[in-house]
């Protein structure tokens, strides 16, 4: 025993030595320890700590008894802290430091009630603990150094002498702060999903096991004009065309008893209040207790109607032209039967022969016409493209200023449900104006005219540029997008915006079609000739035997999942444009279930008469 010991840790090893030292519960269980490990300041704590942790080491064998409890009490996760008589604490272990962001000198014979609060001391000895003997999980908040506060979960331990004196406590601290911030954002998600549910701007219903309706959304209310009131307690099946009821009926008998958590959407005929059929696409979610019994069935609805229309439009528009391309074909068919057959009689003689020669001028020739009108038509259809686009965009920058006007109540106040109008109306200006400007790109690659203006340029700035562009886009689907780069990449010289218009391109394509929550990822690393970039997403794989097509202008892997996030297939065919404009190649592989990576190269040494080789390419 030395002199420097605190006062306590004297007091504990004399009692322990004799073994009359005990805590609330120790009255039957007595702890000595030898003298030799009497001068040891931390033998009489780890011999009243032994009774706490015992229950938690019965399968761990670290040999000596103290030895283990010395390494369970300076090791453990968990704050332990040791006090006096006077509440000073005198010890504790590394957990407790790394917990309040304190040091040796911060914690030494510090009086324990300057680590709370005001009130949640007083809280504390309020619950007159001293005479309890004990408390557990007591909920209380502790100040670290840096003056944040912790949430915190507290068993306390009184100590006595053999006589009965309090002589000091033990405290095991468990930080809850993110119990406690979990606990608050569930609430929080709880009425944004009422919200998203009664604000969506598709119809939802929610259904018993038995296709009763038990709630719907403002959107179906105002889609089919009745109110909450008049349908709930309704079957679903009322609503539906007669036609369709007894197939609905057994269709949804037959999903309940399948209890897959989704089924795909079909479709399905409903009638309004004022009696108009509307055609809707149905996507269903059921909902399951513990035991896998449904309890409820969610569903979206997606008014499909006028889309429908202009489907059967288009059909009748298709029939007609492939009856007109079978009817010239046979046309052509017979034409060159009666082509071939005049080539063999004029090869009888030689006059025949240049007869035949000067027809195949003439139809030279004639191709030659009909080349020039087809290079005027081009040219006219790029004037229109571009009188078309400039028109169209002036008109929707007047739309999209007056929205923007409007949004910022310039011209007065708005309400919620006006406000949600338009940003929709904003939104789909923004993805109008892209869509204008695609087109013009595509149109461009396909002519040969699309500018290039390379310039020395920072692969890592430019990645950074384009990641911060889909940022948004990412973060509203809890979309984390992680990013590899090699640190010796050479600059590239390339069209900068171009490139950049290629990888976000790529990485909106990723995002799409990623699930929420997950992750896309970019490397990008320096191959002998070339720079490799890849963009790896997680979501459902390309098949194989649609890879190759992937490039293809508006090409759609699955039309349902491409239309529900409103992509036409422009992107990637720009894309491969700008890279092979650039002397690079573009590819995809991709595994079901496992996701797609997009890999293209640039070339390190830059490339000779870009342009030139440009209207040479055959980009589609």
């Amino acid at each position: 025993m030395t002199t420097d010991d605190p006062e306590i840790i004297k007091t504990l090893r004399e009692e322990e030595r004799l073994g009359r030292l005990h805590s609330h519960t120790s009255e039957e269980q007595k702890a000595p320890i030898s003298e030799e490990d009497q001068n040891d300041p931390l033998e009489s704590i780890f011999t009243i700590l032994r009774h706490r942790l015992e229950d938690d080491v019965k399968t761990i064998d670290l040999g000596d008894p103290s030895e283990k409890y010395r390494i369970i009490f300076e090791n453990s996760a968990i704050a332990i802290m040791l006090t006096d008589e006077n509440e000073r604490i005198v010890h504790w272990n590394k957990a407790t430091e790394q917990l309040l962001g304190m040091s040796r000198e911060d914690l030494m014979m510090k009086p324990v009630k300057f680590l709370y609060p005001q009130e949640e001391w007083k809280k504390i000895r309020s619950e007159n603990i001293r005479q309890k003997g004990i408390h557990h999980h007591l909920e209380t908040k502790m100040i670290r150094k840096d003056s944040n506060v912790l949430d915190v979960d507290i068993s306390l331990s009184v100590l006595k002498d053999h006589i009965g004196n309090v002589i000091g406590s033990i405290g095991i601290v468990k930080d809850i702060s993110t119990n406690k911030q979990m606990e608050k954002a569930a609430r929080a998600s709880g009425e944004v999903f009422k919200q998203l549910y009664e604000k969506a701007p598709v119809p939802y219903h929610t259904l018993s096991p038995d296709g009763t309706i038990t709630n719907v959304n403002e959107k179906w209310s105002k889609t089919f004009g009745y109110s909450k009131e008049e349908v709930i307690g309704n079957p679903i099946f009322y609503y539906i065309h007669s036609d369709e009821q007894q197939v609905a009926e057994s269709a949804f008998k037959e999903k309940i008893n399948s209890k897959k958590p989704y089924t795909d959407g079909h479709e399905r005929t409903y009638i309004t209040k004022n009696g108009e059929a509307r055609v809707f696409v149905i996507n269903d979610f059921l909902s399951m207790n513990e035991s896998g019994v449904v309890t409820s069935i969610q569903s979206t609805m997606e008014d499909i109607t006028e889309r429908k229309k202009i489907e059967e439009e288009l059909r009748k528009a298709h029939y007609w032209l492939e009856k007109k391309v079978q009817e010239r074909t046979v046309e052509l068919s017979k034409q060159n039967t009666l082509l071939k057959k005049k080539i063999n009689e004029y090869k009888r003689t030689v006059g025949e022969l240049h007869i035949e020669l000067e027809k195949l001028q003439k139809s030279q020739k004639k191709t030659e016409q009909q080349n020039t009108k087809l290079k005027k038509l081009d040219h006219i259809k790029s004037n229109f493209l571009n009188i078309t686009s400039h028109e169209l965009r002036t008109s929707m920058a007047t739309i999209k200023g007056y929205v923007e006007i409007l949004l910022m109540k310039s011209l007065g106040p708005i309400n919620y449900e006006q406000k949600q109008g338009l940003d929709v109306i904003l939104k789909n200006t923004n993805r109008l104006d892209q869509l204008i400007q695609d087109i013009l790109d595509v149109s461009r690659l396909e002519s040969g005219t699309m500018k290039f203006i390379p310039e020395q340029t920072n692969v890592e700035k430019l990645i950074e540029d384009a990641k911060g562009t889909m940022q948004t886009a990412a973060d509203n689907r809890q979309i984390k997008i992680t990013k590899e780069i090699d640190q010796e990449l050479p600059e590239l010289n390339i069209d900068q915006e171009r490139i950049k218009q290629a990888i976000i391109n790529l990485l909106n394509n990723a995002i799409m079609f990623s699930p929420d929550g997950s992750t896309v990822s970019i490397r990008v690393n320096k191959e002998p000739d070339d720079v490799l970039f890849e963009i790896q997403d997680f979501g459902r794989g390309i098949p194989k035997n649609k890879q190759k097509k992937i490039f293809d202008i508006f090409h759609q892997v699955e039309s349902g999942i491409d239309r529900t996030f409103g992509d036409i297939g422009l992107g990637l065919i720009i894309s491969r444009g700008i890279v092979l404009a650039h002397g690079g190649k573009i590819w995809i592989e991709s595994e079901n279930d496992k996701g797609n990576i997009f890999r293209f190269t640039l070339p390190i040494k830059p490339t000779q008469d870009r342009d030139g080789k440009f209207k040479e390419m055959d980009i589609f």
